[in-house]
């Protein structure tokens, strides 16, 4: 009898049936797990072995291959930040490293975590790089995963030429390998960067290695490297005359013991050196050349040797030798002019001193309206001949910095006054105005050299009445400050723009047809700013052609030292002020010892006459005189050996300098051999009876 199932058995049994297969599934899913495990941990292990990125691609492939079936496969990658296509990392096939990949919506998606299955590749924008050697791809199917990895964006498709390839489970496979591919695209991004970093890298240092060794054999200089040992490790080959090897330089370098000593005694003391210069002198060269170089270090901060540069020096040395050389000539020849300005100044101021002279006798003379005219005319011409005279010692002088300054206590008051008095008479004669006036807030006093503030003051305003036919001549002296400012203002023919900046140079005027209209060397104006910035200011000057010339001198105020001594100016000489004297005239020219003694016999002295230094030893024997006139340069005994042998005999009374030679150190010879005073030749009357009412002798009204 047969029994019948209940239907709670019927269940159970369905239900134990499903437990038995869906164990069967998780049994069966497990174990492809494992595999899949096995197959990863198998690919990592290959992957960690390989050698190359395409050796990790293709263990990658082995294993999805395993799982989906695909004909090629590309790994792709792009920077976010600043590329715009994919560039290949690496693919099956060489002809797909070729393809520039564009990005788009479905590439978007894959970086974000998908993986798409295309089954109709032709209609996506990102695979229509691939030409018509590929179209049995875009006939098949492309399976599509990505993912972001720090800036990059990496993503592997895979290539079928059939249309059902690429299912749902073969989705799912990419997915499950998502780590795997993870991993095995950042080692070939990774890889794929270094090589282009390292390979870039050495590029760069091959470059630099190249562009090194280029400039070391074009530079004239030596590049050298030092070990520890004091051995040269490296030696440069440049590009000059002298050829030496890097034994033969060391070989001179150690037979030179004080640099040697030198240059060890700072390895010793790890110190960096610059420009040693080192003579190199042999039978075959002879050169100097400069060492410079500074110590090394290895990672552990330990001086590992010394690098530098060796620069041939040999011909700046030669030039420095030939500028010295120049120099010193160029010193001779300025001292020969203005030894020779010297000569020719006494020289011609010798015969002008009977010129001046006689002219003074027949200006004093009875003469008709006519001659005095005549007279006149040939003392301004005179005296122009003796302006151009000092103006040439002055400049050469200065030139020759054999000038010095001579501050004193002064009057600027007084000063332009004088000169104002001095010109007046020349302003009215061309009828035009020339004023003068010193502001209040100028000083009664200034320590300054007076001679040359009042020379400045004569050549701006007598060069402005030169140059001034109509209108008129201003000068105003004024303070700003500490600074005293001095304006010479006119409204002459003025100066062009384009000229300006001549007019200070010595010899030159703006334009040379002025010289020929109204004469003159060009020598002033230079004197002028020469004198101006030896006392520490500044002469500019502003002109209009045909409007008149602007020139303001800048002087600094300077404080009066305290052992300064106020400067007396020699008082005019009233007439008959000086006392009759006895006076011995040595001079060895027979004109000016008339011219002299004219001079002096009109004053009412008495006159002796002696014609060198021997002679007037000998009136001195003979005859007591108030007072010598010396001439300084005479045949037989000069007056500097006269004079000192007149102090040796015990001679006291004055002896005063007729000289023609008007520099400072001849006055301060004159001064040194024991004469008291001297008078510049030409010698006017004027000057002459100054320096004899000076040194007269006391009378008793005097005391």
């Amino acid at each position: 009898m047969s029994k019948r199932l209940s239907a709670s058995e019927r269940s159970d049994s369905e239900s134990l049936q499903e437990t038995l297969f869906e164990l069967s599934r998780v049994e069966a899913r497990e174990k492809r797990l494992r595999e899949e495990n096995d197959a990863i941990l198998s690919a990592i292990s290959a992957m960690a072995e390989a050698t190359s990125k395409t050796d990790i691609f293709a263990s990658l492939l082995d294993v999805i291959h395993r799982y989906v079936n695909f004909d090629s496969a590309v790994a792709l990658s792009r920077n976010r930040e600043t590329e715009d296509a994919f560039r290949c990392l690496v693919s099956t096939e060489r002809l797909l490293e070729t393809v520039t990949w564009q990005t788009g919506d479905v590439f978007h998606r894959c970086v974000k975590g998908e993986t798409v299955a295309i089954y109709k590749p032709s209609m996506i924008k990102e695979l229509h790089c691939l030409t018509h050697q590929y179209a049995s791809y875009l006939q098949g199917t492309a399976l599509i995963s990505g993912l972001t990895v720090n800036d990059s964006e990496v993503m592997l498709i895979l290539f079928s030429h059939r249309r059902d390839s690429f299912n749902n489970e073969a989705q799912q496979v990419v997915d499950r390998f998502r780590p795997l591919i993870e991993r095995t695209i950042m080692d070939i991004d990774y890889r794929h960067r270094l090589h282009a970093l390292v390979s870039s890298r050495t590029q760069e240092l091959n470059a630099s290695r190249q562009r090194f060794q280029d400039f070391a054999q074009t530079a004239s200089d030596w590049f050298w490297e030092l070990d520890n040992a004091f051995q040269l490790t490296y030696l440069s080959s440049p590009n000059t005359d002298i050829h030496i090897d890097a034994e033969a330089l060391l070989a001179k370098i150690k037979s030179d013991k004080e640099l040697k000593a030198r240059l060890e005694q700072l390895i010793s003391r790890e110190e960096s050196f610059s420009d040693i210069e080192w003579h190199i002198a042999s039978r075959a060269h002879d050169y100097w050349v400069s060492l410079s170089g500074r110590p090394c270090y290895n990672k552990k901060g330990q001086l590992s040797g010394y690098r530098g540069t060796a620069k041939d020096i040999t011909a700046t040395k030669r030039r420095v030798v030939e500028l010295q050389q120049a120099r010193r000539q160029a010193e001779l020849a300025n001292n020969a002019k203005s030894q020779f300005l010297a000569v020719m100044s006494h020289e011609i101021r010798t015969p002008l001193n009977a010129v001046l002279g006689l002219i003074d006798a027949l200006q004093h003379s009875r003469l008709t309206l006519e001659q005095k005219e005549w007279v006149g005319q040939m003392d301004k011409s005179a005296q122009l001949l003796l302006t151009l005279i000092s103006d040439v010692l002055d400049l050469s002088k200065i030139e020759s910095n054999r000038f010095s300054l001579s501050p004193s206590l002064m009057k600027p008051s007084d000063c332009v006054t004088n000169v104002y008095q001095q010109l007046i008479e020349r302003a009215d004669k061309k009828r035009i105005h020339l004023s003068a006036s010193v502001s209040p807030s100028v000083p009664d006093t200034l320590y300054m050299d007076e001679n040359r503030f009042t020379q400045i003051l004569l050549n701006l305003i007598a060069n402005a009445l030169k140059f001034t036919d109509q209108g008129g001549v201003t000068v105003s002296l004024n303070t700003d400050g500490d600074v005293l400012i001095l304006r010479v203002k006119d409204s002459g023919i003025g100066i062009d723009e384009s000229q300006i900046g001549r007019i200070f140079d010595p010899f030159t005027q703006a334009d040379g047809s002025i010289t020929r209209r109204f004469g003159g060397t060009g020598l002033g104006l230079s004197i002028c700013k020469k004198l101006v910035e030896m006392m520490g200011g500044r002469i500019d000057v502003d002109s209009e052609l045909g409007q008149g010339t602007d020139f303001c001198v800048r002087l600094p105020i300077v404080a009066t030292p305290q052992d300064a001594e106020k400067h007396q100016p020699t008082p005019a000489i009233p007439a008959g002020n000086v006392q009759p004297m006895v006076i011995l005239v040595v001079e060895d020219s027979r004109a000016n010892q008339m011219v002299v003694r004219l001079m002096l016999e009109k004053q009412g002295h008495t006159v002796v006459l002696a014609s060198n230094g021997e002679e007037a030893l000998e009136h001195v024997k003979q005859t007591e005189f108030d007072i010598v006139l010396m001439d300084m340069s005479m045949p037989v005994m000069d007056g500097i050996a006269a004079t000192k042998a007149l102090r040796a005999s015990g001679f006291k009374q004055p002896i005063i300098a007729l000289t023609a030679n008007a520099m400072d150190e001849d006055k301060q010879r004159c001064v040194r051999a024991g004469m008291n005073d001297f008078v510049t030749k030409p010698v006017r009357a004027a000057s002459l009876s100054a320096v004899l009412y000076t040194h007269q002798p006391l009378t008793l009204s005097d005391h």
